[in-house]
């Protein structure tokens, strides 16, 4: 459990961050959320930034882009870092914040509208909730949720559980133990790799058509 003042801390941090995105430094890494579709409307309801080098304990992280984990009694409780390039090294690392569900914010909204959707990652999460309008929390692989079989219990109630599947092995697998877990769940398939690259090439009203949903 956090205390407050290691809330405010991070609080203070993901602004920082995000402040840091939008001055030069911050070039790079508004240039990759662009290319994958990210808008700046998206960057501000996640507080995206990047990792400017102004806090020593996560020098390891300078230059990545910073995702902040938020709750809605917690505020900001933990960071994922992603780095902008694939030069070998792991794509996302956290400072060592426990394994959560990504975005449980969409859980207020979902409840009004008797649905929500479960991607593979948080930047599917971030566009299927701002730019589809379909609230959704972001799960890191099947390993993940096999070993969480609490996060199962958030899901009950829901009418429809809108299963986001990536067209790969282990997308298959988590979208497959998903639907086995979950009694309302289904699979939502998409013509490309995942949410990011659909709505890249289709944009947000083949994401709905394809989940079921009436366009906006």
């Amino acid at each position: 459990m956090l205390s407050e003042e290691s809330r405010e801390s991070l609080g203070m941090l993901a602004e920082r961050y995000h402040g840091a995105l939008m001055r030069p430094e911050g070039s790079l890494a508004l240039s990759c959320l662009s290319g994958r579709g990210i808008s700046g409307t998206v960057i501000g309801s996640f507080r995206l930034g990047v990792v400017d080098g102004s806090e020593p304990d996560h020098a390891e992280y300078e230059g990545r882009i910073s995702i902040p984990y938020v709750t809605k009694l917690g505020g900001v409780v933990g960071f994922k870092f992603r780095a902008i390039e694939d030069d070998g090294s792991p794509k996302y690392l956290s400072n060592h914040m426990p394994v959560r569900i990504y975005n449980p914010l969409a859980f207020e909204r979902a409840e009004q509208l008797g649905y929500i959707g479960i991607t593979e990652g948080e930047f599917d999460a971030m566009i299927a909730t701002a730019e589809c309008g379909i609230p959704s929390v972001g799960v890191p692989g099947v390993d993940t949720w096999k070993s969480h079989p609490e996060w199962r219990l958030l899901f009950d109630g829901f009418p429809r559980v809108l299963v986001f599947k990536d067209q790969d092995e282990p997308g298959e697998k988590l979208a497959n133990r998903i639907i086995a877990d979950i009694d309302t769940a289904v699979a939502v398939s998409l013509p490309l790799k995942d949410v990011n690259a659909t709505f890249l090439e289709y944009g947000a009203e083949l994401i709905r058509k394809a989940a079921g949903l009436d366009l906006r």
